[in-house]
């Protein structure tokens, strides 16, 4: 399994020796796309988001973690 993201590629793989253990390869394959954080990235760009969008969200987090009033913008 190969991901593309912005300008490099990413490979996950896992082997499976025996199909016995294909319950196994499964789990350890998800904790190794959840290490690399596929699952986020994949939520993040499960809709199309407007440059706009995303400089107000950031300006908000900006913010918030400054200490600032949130209902303030």
């Amino acid at each position: 399994m190969a991901i593309k993201s912005n300008s490099h590629a990413r490979c996950v793989s896992v082997e499976v020796r025996d199909p016995d253990q294909l319950e196994y390869a499964l789990k350890l394959l998800k904790r190794k796309l959840k290490k690399e954080n596929l699952y986020v990235e994949l939520r993040r760009k499960e809709f199309y988001q407007k440059p706009s969008e995303i400089k107000k969200a950031k300006q908000r987090r900006r913010k918030t973690s400054d200490g600032d009033d949130l209902n303030q913008l």
